[in-house]
């Protein structure tokens, strides 16, 4: 099978590796997979280029910055005349794209309907209707346009997938069809193993000088301020309850000195390599994902989720996303009954309270669970099984 993957994002950056992982993963099942996203800097001059066995195409973009996000009509332009060259000297056999914004829907159908093969239309986010993300203004102005394009092109693909069950409830609440719908998380590569617990809490202190007995929490990544506040409130709770704790935070997320000295909060700075992230999430009591339960978190899949997971730590986390399922049917960490900085806390008690035998236990658990349910493998068999669904109608 010849796979054209279709995305508005940047080559390089945010959803682009989980993109590339699974294209790898088809390369890996023996098909052949090319990515369109957009260059960094290029205006011009489209730069084809190949990446663990895939073709990436990063098409031109006359914006700038954090405006190459996929509004660019020249950039969709480029896209459909290199589609349909490369269609010319190879036929693809299916056009899977994610999100809607005018690059990807463009040349999704232009290739659907004029080089006459499959589309496929994921929905891996929620920005229109319903999120509050970035607050009431955004929701009010872009957020509306967000919503058109989020739903008003969905009836055209042939299939669709999304990344949690509640966009499958939305996609089916404006009309489309539930047998052509399947929901497809992101997967992630299982077949490394990670580093074991204690030689991890070795490892962290030789390189962050915090000591193997202390209790640690781990965070990766940036932060939304909203949930970022409900953690700092549910810190407020355990600290009140004088227990010890330092907090790790992997990755670059600006916070000021003076809430990271009141809360015990280390700063890696970035971090160069994932086998290094995962190094600090192996050597955690718990991994954290503090979310407010709203819409645009019940549609979202945390992909630091599946990291933590898959470095055999367990997770303390709110109640979203897909995340409650899998929490009640797998002995995987702490699951908060709400959304409220008081239920949060209570999780991260129980978390810091667990001994090293529970801890160790937890973490086979998890990477049982990720081998068992979310590797990228399995996911891209999946994907390829639904592909061949429309491919042969």
């Amino acid at each position: 099978m010849n796979i054209a993957f279709i995305i508005h994002n940047q080559a390089e950056t945010g959803p682009y590796w989980k993109v590339l992982e699974q294209c790898a993963a088809y390369v890996k099942l023996g098909h052949k997979a090319t990515i369109f996203a957009t260059s960094k800097t290029e205006r011009w001059k489209t730069h084809i280029v190949m990446r663990d066995g895939v073709r990436v195409i990063e098409a031109p973009d006359l914006l700038w910055g954090k405006l190459r996000q996929g509004v660019d009509i020249w950039n969709a332009l480029v896209r459909c005349r290199i589609a349909k060259k490369l269609h010319g000297e190879e036929p693809f056999d299916v056009v899977h794209a994610v999100d809607c914004r005018p690059n990807v829907i463009i040349p999704s159908l232009y290739m659907q309907r004029s080089l006459k093969m499959p589309f496929i239309l994921s929905w891996w986010d929620l920005f229109g209707k319903g999120s509050t993300r970035f607050g009431k203004a955004f929701a009010l102005t872009v957020g509306l346009v967000e919503g058109w394009l989020e739903t008003g092109f969905r009836k055209y693909a042939d299939g669709a997938t999304t990344i949690t069950s509640f966009l499958a409830r939305r996609l089916e609440e404006i009309g489309y069809s539930k047998d052509k719908i399947e929901v497809h998380h992101l997967g992630v590569d299982t077949s490394q193993e990670p580093l074991e617990y204690e030689a991890a809490r070795a490892w962290l202190q030789e390189k962050c000088g915090i000591g193997q007995e202390e209790k640690v929490l781990c965070f990766a990544g940036t932060i939304y301020e909203s949930d970022f506040t409900l953690l700092l409130r549910a810190l407020d709770t355990v600290q009140e309850r004088n227990i010890p704790y330092k907090l790790v935070w992997v990755g670059k997320h600006f916070i000021p000195d003076d809430v990271c000295d009141k809360y015990h909060i280390h700063r890696t700075g970035i971090v160069p390599t994932m086998q290094e992230v995962y190094r600090y999430f192996a050597a955690a009591d718990a991994c954290i994902l503090p979310m407010e339960v709203n819409d645009a978190n019940a549609a979202r899949w945390h992909s630091k989720m599946t990291d933590y997971l898959n470095a055999g730590a367990p997770v303390a986390l709110t109640p979203v996303s897909d995340f409650p399922r899998y929490f009640a049917a797998n002995d995987i960490g702490w699951l908060a009954r709400s959304g409220s900085a008081e239920d949060f806390a209570e999780v991260l008690r129980q978390a810091l309270g667990e001994s090293k035998e529970r801890r160790k236990a937890l973490g086979i658990n998890a990477r049982a669970f990720m081998r068992r349910e979310l590797d990228v493998m399995a996911i891209a068999e999946r994907a390829l099984r639904f592909y061949q669904r429309f491919i042969k109608a």
